[in-house]
């Protein structure tokens, strides 16, 4: 296991996820934002966060918190797709080691191809309108400067809510409160080059993820300059 690589990883997935947060609380708190309109339950709970805490320095709680709660999906995706746990990998390319691949959710979507556990269970009825979504984001009867981008968002999204089921401690129920806040702050430019969801694909090689101390130096690197300041 590269040491100095997953270090190097998790300090530089903490700084961008944070900037990337802190980018979707800004646009959500906007006076007249499309979240205050669509989900203002949401908007209310970040607000309350953030005088809990006061200030600045609650806003900045918030910002770390969910930049957090980010980088576990991010990586337990990883370390999923590596072990065959989830149908069709969900941030890793359908061959593992790809690095440049798309992630296999989204390159089965741009086929028609939709896991019917995640998307046709009566467990997760609210995911086929998300297929729905995606399936117009790709026909161009929903316009986006983004497309591709926004239609993995929401097969991410999918794929979180599925998993609620099994890992309740990991992917928040959608119909929580909670599990609406973590979709409004999902980071953005997910399928960058360079983004954290690439690199966490880089650095937790099939090899490394044998080792499920792997997780462990992960999240100890994540919290390391948190816990010097």
């Amino acid at each position: 296991m590269n040491i100095s690589a997953l270090q190097s990883f998790a300090s530089d997935a903490r700084r961008r996820l944070m900037g990337a947060v802190s980018a979707k609380l800004d646009a959500a708190l906007a006076r007249g934002s499309s979240a205050r309109a669509d989900i203002p339950s949401a908007v209310e709970r970040l607000e309350q966060e953030i005088r809990e805490y006061g200030g600045e320095q609650g806003r900045q709680h918030v910002v770390e918190r969910y930049a957090y709660r980010w980088f576990n999906r991010i990586i337990a995706f990883r370390y999923m797709d590596v072990h065959g746990f989830t149908a069709v990998p969900v941030v890793s390319a359908v061959e593992l080691t790809d690095v440049n691949g798309l992630p296999g959710v989204l390159a089965a979507a741009k086929r028609g191809e939709y896991d019917e556990e995640v998307f046709g269970g009566s467990s997760t009825m609210g995911n086929a309108k998300l297929r729905d979504t995606v399936e117009a984001l790709f026909n161009g009867s929903l316009q986006s400067d983004d497309p591709q981008g926004q239609a993995y968002g929401l097969l991410l999204q999918a794929e979180c809510r599925y998993w609620s089921r099994f890992m309740p401690f990991m992917f928040e129920q959608v119909d929580s409160m909670q599990g609406k806040v973590d979709e409004l702050l999902m980071p953005a430019d997910l399928l960058a080059e360079g983004s954290v969801l690439r690199q966490a694909v880089v650095t937790m090689t099939p090899d490394d993820c044998e080792d499920v101390e792997i997780i462990g130096w992960l999240y100890q690197f994540y919290i390391a300059e948190r816990k010097t300041e």
